[in-house]
C-alpha cells in the first residue's frame, strides 16, 4: 500500500520550492538523550538544479535538541495551507468530512556550524525574506545584520546553535480531494472560496485550477 496515496504526491520540484518558501517556519524533529523531540522554526534554503538540496536553521544553545543535533538524522515539516472540507459540499453525503492540505516532509543529516559567516548569512536570509513579505507594515529599507549594533551580536551568538541540513529525501503531499468527482471537487472549491479564512481560499484556488 502506497503512502501518501500517488494521487496525492504529484508535485514537482518548483511547486516544492513554493511551499516551503511561502511556508518557512516548520517542524524540526529529531530523536536526542531526552527522548523524541520537537521545535518549531524559520528555515532559509538552498537550491541546486531548482530542487531542495539543503535548509538553515538555529536554536536555542540550551534547547535538548542541541546537544546531539550534529550529525543526527532529523525530519523537518513544512505545513502548506490547509482547511476543512465537509461532506455537505459535496454531491453525496455518503462520506466523511476530511481535512484538505498541502506539505513537505524534508528528510537529511544536520551539521552544526559554529561560524559567525554562516550565522551572520542565516539571519540575514531569514530576515530578507520575512522583511519582504510584510514590508507594507514599515515603510523604508528592510532590517538586515547590519542594522544590529555589534556588540549586541557578539553577544548573542554564544547562546544560539546554526546548523544546516542536507536533503536525503522529499516526501511532497498535495491532499485536494483528486479520488472524487470533478464535479465535487467544483463545488468544494466554489464553497472554500467564498470563505473568510485565507487558507480556506488558497485550497480553493489549487483546487479549481485544477479542473478549469
Amino acid at each position: 500500500m502506497d503512502y501518501p496515496p500517488k494521487a496525492h504526491s504529484r508535485l514537482d520540484d518548483e511547486q516544492v520550492s513554493q511551499i516551503v518558501i511561502n511556508h518557512p517556519f516548520a517542524h524540526l524533529f529529531c530523536h536526542t538523550s531526552h527522548g523524541l523531540r520537537v521545535t518549531r522554526v524559520p528555515f532559509a534554503f538552498d537550491f541546486s538544479d531548482g530542487k531542495l538540496s539543503s535548509v538553515r536553521a538555529h536554536i536555542n544553545a540550551v534547547n535538548p535538541q542541541a546537544c546531539d543535533l550534529d550529525g543526527s538524522e532529523v525530519l523537518v515539516a513544512f505545513s502548506g495551507p490547509n482547511t476543512y472540507v465537509s461532506p455537505n459540499w459535496r454531491s453525496s453525503k455518503d462520506r466523511a468530512a476530511t481535512w484538505d492540505y498541502q506539505a513537505v516532509h524534508v528528510w537529511g543529516r544536520a551539521r552544526v556550524r559554529r561560524d559567525r559567516a554562516f550565522f551572520d548569512r542565516l539571519i540575514n536570509d531569514l530576515a530578507q525574506s520575512a522583511e519582504a513579505k510584510h514590508a507594507s507594515l514599515c515603510p523604508g529599507e528592510n532590517w538586515s545584520m547590519e542594522d544590529a549594533p555589534p556588540e549586541y551580536v557578539s553577544k548573542l551568538f554564544p547562546h544560539v546553535l546554526s546548523f544546516e541540513v542536507f536533503v536525503d529525501r522529499v516526501e511532497a503531499i498535495s491532499k485536494l480531494h483528486q479520488d472524487y468527482s470533478k464535479l465535487d471537487r467544483k463545488t468544494i472549491s466554489g464553497h472554500l472560496l467564498q470563505s473568510d479564512k485565507q487558507e480556506s481560499q488558497q485550497i480553493g484556488l489549487l483546487m479549481h485550477s485544477q479542473t478549469s
